[in-house]
């Protein structure tokens, strides 16, 4: 992989809550960089609050993003300017997508709400896109090179990795933290310092983004360190992979090298699943996303960081990649662990239920480029359901006068539904009411007047939506 020739684009989103299934993105913030990370173009957008989405107090507390209550750019409109963006620059060059903490949210967000405006949810990581997601990269620096880059503690001890709280510990100002074009910066400017004065360990990352990457690290030798953080406190074990699901390649096992082979070589495959687990010698990891892990010859002082000899944790690692009839047997008990998940019934949690055939990815282009006029008679023609939702709502949001009466009569109760009833798009988050009952008690309790602002803007936006849809 050429690094020298990466695009990168650092992203982050404020959203209305945190359950990643049904918050809204209600700002984006994408800057593009060249890979010595000089800023070629930077977008910063964002969306009013759809009409079922109940803005929560603690999201707006934190990020006060205000505008987005009221006369901004439709959710539409700002999934489609930012799906253009990123195509635009994917022309040139690959891409890299970095986030903080992207693995578990911004990236989910961005596939979900790609999903729900009939866009590829997989923009960040196919047709020649990575994803890295720094925050892991941060925990490999905190138990390794902590002496090149300042982890923050606190009063305790107790390491902190918050973005904002790094910036600040290594010299860069976060200033308006939680905004998401500045946040970006944060990452970069952040970066900057990292490829400074560690760059192994970035391009490591970056080499191990995608999928053969991964694995071409992982079998590299001696062995891998794999550095992670619980409770602040880092914790760094050897490793090697000796195992892959055979129904999902994404899925692989590593091996923890402290746990010697003889005696897992030896053992039934009763006593081998009792092993999978945190405190065991086996450890799931995804391939398909950030790992925290590095070639063992990349750190310094190794020995610093083993509770064993290197000589005796490489003679382990070759009994592992030597023995193929072991790694069969983890294969296969991995297989079996199949997850039953439940069918799902709503729409937004159905994202992963396949991909779209071949003739609903063409009706969604033509969708797309269709005038309004026309989308409402073609959501009839996709084959698949969650499409033909999807795309009603779509309809219904942005232009009701070209929706049919019954259309519409559905969609409205779709929103009271969403606002005032229990499900699953409450878990993180609150109903209508009872989001009108912390605003009110915040706002009697505030002394604040830039968060008084905040709590009166959002009773206003939530009262506007009772009095709609009550």
């Amino acid at each position: 992989m050429d690094l020298e020739n990466k695009t990168y684009v650092f992203n982050d989103t404020e959203t209305t809550g945190l359950n990643t299934w049904f918050s809204q993105i209600i700002q984006i913030g994408s800057v593009l960089t060249d890979s010595k990370f000089s800023v070629s173009e930077e977008i910063n957008i964002s969306s009013e609050v759809l009409p079922w989405v109940v803005p929560s107090v603690g999201a707006y507390k934190v990020h006060k993003q205000i505008s987005t209550l009221k006369n901004d750019m439709s959710h539409y409109d700002m999934m489609s300017f930012l799906k253009n963006k990123w195509t635009d620059w994917s022309k040139e060059k690959e891409l890299v997508h970095v986030t903080y903490n992207g693995m578990k949210f911004d990236e989910e967000l961005f596939r979900r709400q790609f999903y729900w405006n009939l866009y590829d949810p997989y923009m960040t990581n196919t047709k020649g896109s990575l994803r890295v997601d720094l925050m892991v990269v941060m925990m490999v620096i905190a138990n390794f090179f902590s002496d090149q880059i300042k982890i923050p503690k606190d009063k305790e001890g107790k390491l902190k990795y918050k973005l904002e709280l790094l910036a600040e510990e290594n010299g860069i100002s976060a200033q308006n933290a939680h905004d998401a074009v500045v946040d970006c910066y944060l990452m970069i400017n952040l970066l900057r310092i990292i490829k400074e004065k560690i760059p192994e360990v970035w391009n490591s990352a970056v080499l191990a983004s995608s999928k053969d990457g991964c694995m071409e690290l992982l079998k590299s030798s001696p062995f891998c360190m794999q550095g992670e953080l619980y409770g602040g406190q880092s914790f760094a074990y050897p490793v090697v992979p000796c195992g892959q699901n055979p129904n999902n390649k994404n899925e692989v096992i590593l091996v923890d090298l402290y746990f010697d082979p003889k005696e897992l070589f030896e053992m039934k495959d009763s006593e081998l699943k009792g092993q999978f687990g945190r405190s065991g010698a086996f450890k799931k990891i995804a391939i398909n996303k950030t790992i925290p892990l590095i070639n063992a010859n990349k750190v310094p002082e190794l020995s610093k960081f083993l509770d064993e000899s290197e000589e005796i944790l490489t003679e382990r690692a070759e009994m592992i990649k030597d023995n193929f009839e072991f790694q069969e047997r983890i294969s296969l008990i991995l297989g079996e662990n199949i997850t039953n998940w439940p069918d799902q019934e709503i729409v937004e949690q159905r994202i992963y239920d396949g991909f779209p055939s071949d003739a609903d990815k063409l009706w969604m282009e033509r969708f797309e480029i269709s005038p309004w006029a026309d989308k409402v008679n073609l959501i009839e023609g996709f084959e698949d359901e969650r499409y033909r939702e999807l795309a009603e709502r779509i309809v219904c949001y942005e232009k009701p006068e070209f929706a049919s009466p019954k259309m519409l009569e559905k969609y409205n109760e779709f929103i009271k539904t969403r606002l005032f009833s229990k499900g699953p798009w409450l878990k993180g988050g609150q109903s209508l009411d009872q989001a009108i009952i912390e605003a009110e008690s915040s706002l009697a309790e505030s002394e604040d007047e830039e968060l008084n602002l905040v709590y009166e803007s959002l009773l206003d936006h939530y009262r506007e939506k009772k009095s709609n849809f009550c």
